[in-house]
């Protein structure tokens, strides 16, 4: 199945030696939310780092792997503030 994807709050943790994401997958109206990683240096290229981290949603989600996805609400195109 073909997602729209965000890759969301990537940052390299030092100490394990990988990089950490939230990668979104949006499908049918709904944005799941999957925490990824991947070990690798930190002089890797982002675009290769970005599309394993997305391709390790993506097996998440077609393996039904729940325990660690969360649903997402919905993104609104306005933002309402309290007066």
């Amino acid at each position: 199945m073909n997602y729209a994807t965000e890759v969301t709050n990537l940052t390299y943790n030092a100490a394990d030696q990988q990089f950490e994401a939230l990668v979104i997958l949006h499908e049918a109206g709904d944005r799941l939310g999957f925490p990824t990683s991947l070990k690798a240096p930190i002089t890797a290229d982002f675009e290769t780092v970005a599309r394993s981290l997305v391709v390790q949603a993506k097996v998440r989600r077609a393996q039904n792997v729940h325990e660690l996805m969360s649903r997402l609400r919905p993104m609104t195109s306005k933002v309402s503030h309290a007066a």
